[in-house]
């Protein structure tokens, strides 16, 4: 009798130790479903859970290509442990990313006042050239420019009244 022994997860869903007559690894775990009903509850499909566990025939590794394989003997021992697969986010971790964030965060904000150009102090400019329109904008100011016939706002750059006296002779 091969005597089996499943490790892990498998003690939520199976008893763990089984004495078996069978000649491969896959014939006990076709065994162990037959007689449970659970182990396939437990993995799901088999053939996609084969690299989840390592095999253990008498202490040594097994790999998953020999499970169809004859290599048990009467007395052999089968060990199923499950391997640790995934991660888990510690309170460390989260602290080290906010950390890492906020470091990043201030360099940024420092390349970013640095690299910016300062702009020249702004001078208030309250001239009206022959009494016009005020300039009302400041130096070093985008000015939009329409073209076409668009009704749009304006910036007075300058103004300039003509006067022209026409005589009319008929």
């Amino acid at each position: 009798m091969v005597n089996i022994k499943l490790h892990g997860i498998f003690e939520n869903y199976v008893k763990t130790e089984w004495h078996l007559n069978v000649k491969t690894v896959f014939e006990g775990f076709e065994a162990i479903e037959a007689n449970s009903g659970k182990l396939l509850e437990a993995l799901g499909n088999f053939q996609e859970y084969l690299t989840h566990f390592i095999v253990y025939v008498d202490d040594k590794p097994v790999s998953h290509e020999y499970f169809s394989s004859p290599i048990l003997k009467k007395d052999s021992k089968i060990e199923v442990v499950p391997l640790i697969l995934g991660s888990a986010i510690a309170g460390i971790d989260i602290l080290i990313a906010v950390l890492l964030i906020a470091i990043a965060t201030g360099i940024q904000i420092l390349i970013t006042s640095l690299m910016t150009p300062k702009a020249p102090k702004d001078i208030k400019n309250n001239s009206r050239l022959f009494s016009g329109y005020e300039n009302v904008t400041k130096r070093n100011v985008a000015i939009p420019i329409g073209y076409g016939r668009l009704k749009i706002g304006s910036i007075v750059i300058a103004n300039d009244v003509n006067l022209t006296n026409k005589i009319n002779n008929n």
